[in-house]
C-alpha cells in the first residue's frame, strides 16, 4: 500500500491513502484485539498458577506428615531387621541342624525298627516250627497207637490226653514268648 501511494497521482494517492488508513486501522484493530486476549490469557494464567500454587501448598502440607512417618517407618524396619537379622540367621541354621539331627534319627530309628521285625519274624518262624514239630509228633504217636496193641489203649490214650495237654501247653507258653 505505501509503494502505492509513491507511485500514483493525485486521484489515486486519495483512494490510496483512504485504503491506507483502512488497513492502518485494522492493523491497529487487531493488534488491539491480539493485546485483549493476551491480557486475558495472562489473566487466566496467574488465576491458574495461583490455584496450582494453593493445590502445591496443600499437597505438601497433607503429604510431608505422611512422608516423615514412611520415613520413621521404614528406619525401624530398617533397625529391627539389623538387630534381628542374626538372630534370625541363628534360628534357621538352628532349624537347619535340628532337621538333620531329626533326619538322622529317624533314620536310625527305621533301621532298629526294621531290624526289630526281621528278628520277630524268625522267632515268629522258630515257633512256628517247634509247633509243627510238636503236632507232627503228637500225630505219629496217635497213629502208632491206633495201629498198635488195642488192649492198653487206654493207658495209652490217657498218655495221648497228657501229650496233648503238654503240647497246648507249650503253645500257649510259645504264644505268650511271642506277644511279648
Amino acid at each position: 500500500m505505501l509503494a502505492m501511494c509513491f507511485q500514483g497521482t493525485d486521484a489515486i494517492s486519495e483512494i490510496n491513502t483512504n485504503l491506507l488508513t483502512v488497513f492502518i486501522g485494522l492493523v491497529a484493530l487487531a493488534m488491539l484485539v491480539q493485546a485483549i486476549a493476551l491480557v486475558v490469557l495472562a489473566a487466566k494464567s496467574v488465576k491458574a498458577i495461583k490455584g496450582l500454587t494453593e493445590a502445591v501448598d496443600e499437597l505438601k502440607q497433607k503429604a510431608l506428615p505422611l512422608i516423615d512417618s514412611a520415613t520413621q517407618i521404614s528406619r525401624t524396619a530398617e533397625s529391627l531387621l539389623s538387630e534381628n537379622a542374626p538372630k534370625v540367621r541363628a534360628i534357621a541354621d538352628n532349624l537347619l541342624e535340628t532337621s538333620d539331627i531329626v533326619r538322622g534319627t529317624a533314620q536310625h530309628f527305621e533301621e532298629t525298627l526294621s531290624d526289630a521285625n526281621l528278628r520277630t519274624q524268625r522267632q515268629v518262624a522258630r515257633i512256628d516250627g517247634i509247633v509243627t514239630a510238636a503236632l507232627t509228633a503228637t500225630v505219629e504217636i496217635v497213629e502208632t497207637i491206633g495201629n498198635g496193641i488195642r488192649g492198653p489203649a487206654q493207658k495209652i490214650a490217657s498218655l495221648v490226653g497228657q501229650a496233648k495237654r503238654f503240647a497246648e501247653g507249650m503253645m500257649a507258653g510259645i504264644k505268650s514268648y511271642a506277644s511279648r
